[in-house]
């Protein structure tokens, strides 16, 4: 079987996914979007009533049609060299991205597709996310997305110090010394900013919900793997668990049957065969649903407690090729403990081969010193 993954350079997940697929006799050909167009070449021909394509480039020799599966991993948008006149840019990034969005459409159209093209930016959007999760029935913090300064400013009052804010998107900014990273943070009128500050930058504000821990659910098809985070355990990780790196301690959980069925709805009506949810578990047993990420990390999980077997399973996944798919443990299923050395060696190997990605946060949806686990 032949799979395509498209990713960024250095991504251990794709790396530790390519090593277990070669290992079992199959071929893995990584696709990474940042070496385009400097490093790689692409070409769509129709003629003669047919369409074909190929891409070419450091890592793709093979990377040809037909391909059985595409892991959406995360494909990430052109790079263009630093020396490109700036009048230049914007005409170079937009054909650039408005070639490669038909490249993906045409590439492998008869291939199992996690998560399928069609539904992958309304997939990733929150507040369809938000919608779509009321409607299946699960439970929801109050939320306002806004940039109406007005609307804001009453949306925190109305909370009397419960309110949080979130990005959209999460954002770093590098100093000379030091990271800051954007993460959720509490906030209060006082804390906002000048209305012409809000006008420009849409947030998320929401209701902070009181946890007794929290929940990571990573869903294959039919299967479902749920770790409990201790997060109010650590000062630093009450507000936001993905502060903690290492420390977090983690452990394998349940949801609910009503709950796993309304998740099983969510993903149905996004669309997507494979996502990574986040809840919280309040002290009364309520489960609140914060969002779904279709490409989310998971290996992470697996190292921080063995016992949540997320590799294997997921290298089934695709390799079944089954929407519905539910895994069978076997004695010899492969874990990921025996491929990270492995997957960081080859990675190493390469050296500086591929473009770098220019958004940390394309790569990850932990922080930086977290994703590196």
């Amino acid at each position: 079987m032949r799979v395509l993954i498209p990713t960024y350079p250095e991504d251990i997940h794709a790396e530790e996914v390519a090593l277990a697929l070669e290992d079992r006799g199959h071929e893995a050909v990584l696709w990474c979007g940042t070496d385009f167009p400097t490093l790689q070449t692409g070409s769509i021909d129709v003629r003669g009533g047919e369409v074909g394509w190929e891409i070419s480039g450091p890592g793709l020799e093979g990377g040809r049609p037909p391909f059985d599966v595409m892991w959406m991993r995360r494909p990430t948008p052109p790079v263009l060299p630093p020396h490109l006149h700036p009048g230049d840019v914007p005409v170079a990034r937009r054909e650039c991205r408005d070639f490669l969005d038909g490249l993906y459409h045409l590439a492998a159209p008869e291939a199992f597709w996690v998560n399928p093209l069609a539904t992958r930016a309304r997939s990733e959007l929150k507040a369809v996310q938000l919608r779509e999760a009321v409607r299946v029935g699960l439970a929801v913090p109050p939320t306002l997305m806004s940039n109406d300064p007005v609307r804001i400013r009453r949306f925190v009052e109305e909370l009397q110090g419960r309110a949080v804010y979130k990005p959209f998107y999460p954002a770093q900014w590098d100093g000379e010394d030091r990271v800051a990273v954007l993460l959720t943070s509490e906030v209060s009128v006082d804390d906002l900013p000048e209305d012409e500050i809000l006008r420009l930058t849409p947030g998320i504000f929401q209701e902070r919900i009181d946890k007794a821990h929290e929940l990571r659910v990573t869903v294959m098809g039919g299967h479902f793997v749920t770790a409990r985070l201790y997060s109010q355990e650590l000062e630093m990780t009450r507000l936001d668990w993905r502060t903690a790196g290492p420390r977090l301690r983690v452990e394998p959980d349940r949801l609910p049957p009503d709950v796993e069925e309304a998740c099983r709805r969510l993903m149905e009506n996004l669309g997507i065969l494979f996502g990574c949810f986040d809840f919280i578990v309040t002290p009364e047993g309520e489960h609140v649903f914060l969002e779904v990420n279709p490409a989310g990390q998971f290996l992470w999980v697996e190292e921080a407690n063995p016992e949540l077997r997320l590799l294997a399973p997921f290298v089934d996944f695709l390799l079944s090729r089954d929407p519905a798919f539910r895994w069978q443990p076997a004695a010899d299923a492969i874990r990921h403990a025996d491929y990270s050395r492995r997957a960081l060696d080859r990675i190493a190997a390469l050296g500086p081969v591929h473009v770098p990605v220019a958004d940390v946060y394309i790569s990850s949806d932990l922080p930086e010193e977290a994703s590196k686990r």
